[in-house]
């Protein structure tokens, strides 16, 4: 494939600027200074559009690299791949709700057999990576609210409107269809009058570079023409490795030319020697091997640099996606921490996103009855209960991004139950606080939801509750107690 976005031309690189012309019209950063490629326009900008957005054929470009890549090179497959599995994980997501009613109509879309979200989260995620976003047409029943979604390719969005202007409130979308007008289908979003979620497609968009951009971008954008070097110095080095096992004979004749042209009359022509013969010749003829040189040495530099600038523009650690030999463990687990918060960054990315289609559900189900407009939950024993609107009961939580070991977890859980204990018992935290503080650190450690039946005591030594840490990581929504 060629280049997505224009070479750097020398002259720009001796002025030290970051990009041409070329690529400032190509990423949309030079805003209104923009060309049109249709008939050159330029210093124009497009009705409703606001900022600095990526023309159109950019955006495909980069979606059709980005789905090439995929499906043909083995380092952008391995980028998405090492995503879709911290992201959503070989347990998947855990949904939960307050309320047992919620929880019964959130369940019954997840786990619908037209629907199967539970089992198709990494398609979804996959794709969403590599589209930079997520088109769902809602089908909503108009009586019982029961919902079931419709995924529309991205690539058919025309065009994005938004409410009163504001790049926050995306009210509709365009999209095109063959032989007809473009459908247009309005965002949902919350109602200001009823408070529910209302509209018929539910629309993220992810990877923005700008708050004002009116569309998502692919993840792997930045680092296409990067994978396209990195798979050309490979493959040359292949093409070359194979071509140099060849090896070449100089033949030195002592003579003129027409003593050479003798002896290969006489030898019969110029083929190579058959493996395992004998050649025989006298003092004036003189046969010499020669090779060339693969340059392996240098290729494994550059690819060693293109994997750099990859690993770092994906959000990775290197030694994650190749030579993992070229770390120690010190080292890996120094570099551990910050690829765990740019994944996680992700993570909770997506895990937003798919709340928001719970609540969804779930406001449809109020619309038609099926559900209260409100819940009372009760957050801890003894403790005041809490009315809240349905949706908000509503939590989506995912694997943990760096899996801790379960002897750690739960020494961990235990010394901060002995520091909230003593804390509470000499006045400087209030027990509220402490089991505030309780949740939030059973939910990072452990990665599923606390629950209001997980307050019963019924653990005690450290060793009894890393087993139930481990069967709850296993199990992703198995209720485990703790004794604080």
């Amino acid at each position: 494939m060629r280049s997505l976005f224009p070479v750097r031309s020398t002259e720009s690189a001796q002025r030290g600027t970051e990009a041409t012309i070329d690529q400032l019209i190509a990423t949309g950063a030079a805003g209104t200074y923009g060309i049109d490629p249709i008939d050159g326009d330029a210093g124009f900008v497009r009705v409703g559009q606001t900022g600095r957005q990526i023309p159109i054929w950019t955006r495909e470009k980069m979606r059709a690299y980005s789905v090439a890549a995929y499906r043909l090179n083995p380092m952008a497959r391995a980028i998405i791949d090492t995503y879709v599995a911290f992201v959503v994980g070989n347990s998947g997501l855990t949904i939960h709700a307050l309320d047992p009613q919620v929880q019964g109509v959130i369940d019954d879309f997840w786990d619908d057999p037209r629907v199967d979200l539970r089992h198709r989260q990494e398609e979804f995620f996959r794709e969403h990576l590599i589209y930079g976003e997520t088109l769902l047409q809602m089908l909503v029943g108009p009586t019982t609210g029961v919902c079931r979604i419709n995924p529309l390719d991205p690539t058919r969005i025309t065009d994005v409107e938004l409410l009163n202007g504001n790049v926050l409130w995306p009210a509709r979308v365009h999209i095109s269809q063959m032989m007809s007008d473009d459908l247009v289908l309005s965002i949902a979003q919350v109602d200001d009058l009823t408070g529910l979620r209302d509209g018929q497609a539910v629309y993220w968009r992810s990877f923005k570079t700008l708050i004002s951009d009116q569309r998502g971008d692919p993840f792997l954008g930045p680092i296409l023409d990067d994978l396209e070097s990195f798979d050309t110095v490979l493959n040359n080095l292949v093409d070359r490795t194979s071509l140099m096992r060849y090896m070449v004979w100089d033949v030195e004749v002592d003579g003129d030319q027409k003593m050479v042209e003798k002896f290969i009359r006489d030898r019969g022509g110029v083929h190579v020697p058959l493996s395992g013969s004998i050649e025989v010749h006298n003092k004036s003829v003189k046969w010499e091997p020669r090779f060339g040189e693969v340059g392996a040495a240098e290729d494994s530099i550059t690819s060693g640099s293109l994997m750099t600038n990859i690993a770092g523009g994906a959000g990775l650690a290197k030694t994650w996606l190749a030579e993992p030999d070229g770390a120690n463990r010190a080292t890996s687990l120094t570099m551990a921490e910050p690829v765990r918060r740019r994944v996680g960054s992700v993570q909770n990315t997506w895990l937003h996103h798919q709340t928001e289609l719970l609540r969804y559900v779930a406001d449809q189900a109020v619309a038609a009855g099926r559900l209260p407009k409100t819940v009372t939950v009760e957050t801890a024993p003894g403790a005041a209960a809490i009315t809240m609107p349905t949706s908000r009961c509503i939590q989506v939580h995912g694997p943990e991004v760096a899996a801790a070991d379960s002897e750690v977890t739960a020494a961990v859980l235990v010394q901060l139950a002995q520091s909230l204990t003593a804390l509470t018992v000499a006045g400087v935290m209030s027990p509220a606080a402490a089991r505030q503080a309780t949740k939030k650190a059973w939910e990072q450690f452990v990665g599923i939801p606390y629950t209001p039946d997980l307050d019963t005591p019924d653990g005690s030594r450290a060793d009894d509750l890393a087993d139930l840490v481990e069967q709850a990581e296993q199990a992703g929504d198995l209720k485990v107690t703790l004794k604080l």
